[in-house]
């Protein structure tokens, strides 16, 4: 294992898109941060990109998993003006000799695993340089990337590997290399649950609306707003045929340790695999709102026929908030924005996505699977930061966050039909640009996590890149700040 004095990860770049769609948009930021690294000193540094570095389900004309255009769409990545600075940042770090660039795999690039398309990756983050060649590391067999810092070991992961919506079976991922690399035909690609719905429903509802790629939380907001805006979106979920059953797989292979090979046995012993890994009842206050009305676009009820079920149910709320915002859409009331709003304030009151320490189903799956050997346990894939202690042991969790644009629904936002309506306008408006133009709604978040031996002792904390005069500057954020005394060596 490489051992090393300073490590800094970022995740969740998603470089990509096409111009007008792209959500990070933090190039020379993200290339001023990636040329300050090699001027620190005190030994070997290594930077690790951990998953979703590019975003190949962004491109025009997306497939599920695409082989033969993988490279081409690697070159125009390369080639956009929004994100040609930061190729030219990595192959400038790469000529510093104590500087290492670790490329790890995600769910949205699963195609750099693929030997055509490294080599090309290679090829525009270090030319024919052999030297920088060899500072870089690969890490895209679904196994993470581990080091250590200070002689205290570090695990980087993307975080899908526990997500059964976009896990990628390394397996799967494995015959479609070899074949290549055979000559062969490749194997047909099963893609997950999460790949099918961005290529089948959210790249088509984003192109009218793209706050689906930035709104967090994602779950009941997005379908809330898009319900409000326009159901006929939210009604794409009859296209998902399949999509359920194999994120039911999915999640029985990962409960039951079969992930990496088909489970043997009986159908029945399978069908009791899959109904141990049904999903949990949800909590959320009005989701179940959601869930119905959903449904029933889906299914193409008549707003007589929900109206009337949702009457027999008694709910007091039928004609506020999650009520309220449905029953105005069916009925074809026409204003449905303060019912979106008092929805989405009752639904967020309490949330706490953009909470450092809050304990989420990412952290709690990494940490109960990962050995508590592992002092620092480093994931993306939310793209939410987080910095707290490990449970299963004495270590630290980071979530490295995203460079992309969010939107955080914050309270004020929420507070009246007023200040919501600029917001809603935004929404309405279908174009970045709205969202970019309305104070205060999207957020730029460039953390990095931050791993540094000093003296005897391990500093391990978040830090957010802040652009200055001379460059770029890690601020420290206090409360993600972990010291351990180095180990010995």
């Amino acid at each position: 294992m490489e051992a090393f004095e300073r490590l800094y990860v970022v995740s969740d770049l998603h470089l990509g898109g096409a111009p007008g769609c792209q959500i990070f948009d933090q190039g020379p930021l993200l290339a001023a941060t990636i040329r300050s690294l090699p001027a620190l000193t005190g030994g070997r540094i290594a930077l690790v990109l951990n998953g979703d570095i590019v975003d190949f389900l962004a491109a025009p004309g997306a497939r599920y998993f695409d082989p033969e255009g993988a490279v081409s769409k690697l070159d125009a990545i390369r080639a956009d003006p929004a994100f040609a600075p930061v190729f030219d940042a990595l192959a400038d770090y790469l000529g510093a000799p104590h500087c290492t660039l670790v490329l790890a795999l995600g769910n949205h690039d699963v195609e750099l695993a693929l030997p055509d398309v490294q080599e090309r990756l290679l090829m525009h983050a270090t030319g024919d340089d052999p030297a920088k060649r060899g500072r870089v590391r690969l890490a895209t067999d679904g196994t993470g990337w581990a080091c250590t810092v200070g002689g205290r070991r570090a695990l980087c992961v993307h975080g899908n590997e526990v997500d059964e919506w976009n896990v990628v079976e390394p397996d799967e991922l494995r015959r479609q290399v070899t074949a290549l690399r055979q000559g062969a035909e490749p194997p047909p690609w099963s893609p997950n649950a999460g790949t099918r719905l961005v290529i089948d429903v959210m790249n088509q509802v984003k192109q009218r609306y793209p706050l689906v790629d930035l709104l967090k939380p994602e779950r009941v907001p997005v379908v809330a707003v898009l319900l409000a805006l326009d159901p006929s979106q939210a009604g794409k979920a009859r296209n998902l045929a399949g999509l359920i059953g194999r994120y039911a797989k999915d999640k029985a292979r990962m409960a039951t340790g079969f992930l990496s090979s088909e489970p043997e046995g009986t159908d029945a012993e399978l069908a009791a695999l899959l109904e141990r890994a049904k999903p949990e009842p949800v909590q959320a206050a009005g989701e179940s709102w959601v869930t119905r009305a959903q449904t029933a676009f889906v299914r193409e009820q008549a707003p007589q026929q929900i109206v009337r079920k949702i009457h027999e149910e008694g709910d007091d709320e039928r004609y506020l908030g999650w009520g309220g915002l449905f029953l105005d859409k069916l009925l074809g009331r026409r204003d449905p924005q303060e019912n979106l709003r008092e929805a989405l304030q009752g639904y967020l009151a309490d949330n706490r996505s953009f909470d450092l320490a809050a304990v989420d189903d990412t952290f709690q799956r990494l940490d109960s699977r990962v050995a508590p050997t592992v002092d620092y346990l480093i994931a993306g894939h939310t793209h939410l930061a987080r910095a707290l202690g490990r449970t299963s042991g004495p270590g630290f969790y980071f979530n490295s966050g995203t460079w992309a644009r969010l939107i955080r629904l914050t309270p004020p936002l929420l507070a009246s039909a007023a200040a919501f309506e600029p917001v809603y306008r935004a929404f309405s408006a279908g174009r970045l640009k709205a969202l970019d133009d309305t104070a205060d709604l999207v957020r730029r978040i460039p953390t990095v996590v931050a791993i540094e031996l000093h003296d005897r002792e391990v500093i391990a904390a978040l830090r957010v890149a802040v652009p200055v005069a001379d460059g770029v500057r890690l601020d420290l954020l206090p409360e993600s700040r972990f010291a351990s005394p180095a180990a010995p060596r």
